[in-house]
């Protein structure tokens, strides 16, 4: 019986270590994508009408 907690202890460890790992990246894509989301949307917003219809 301990020697199945110690194992399923080590496994939840290398399961967070393993979400963890995608997590961070994941994160910081999504990030730089709304970023460029809210650039866009204000560079279409402040450009003038006329030079978007080309």
């Amino acid at each position: 019986m301990q020697m199945l907690q110690s194992g399923y202890r080590g496994f939840s460890l290398v399961l967070d270590l393993g979400v963890d790992r995608i997590l961070i990246p994941l994160a910081i894509v999504l990030g730089l994508a709304g970023g460029a989301l809210i650039g866009t949307e204000l560079v279409r917003l402040q450009a003038p009408e006329q030079q978007l219809m080309h």
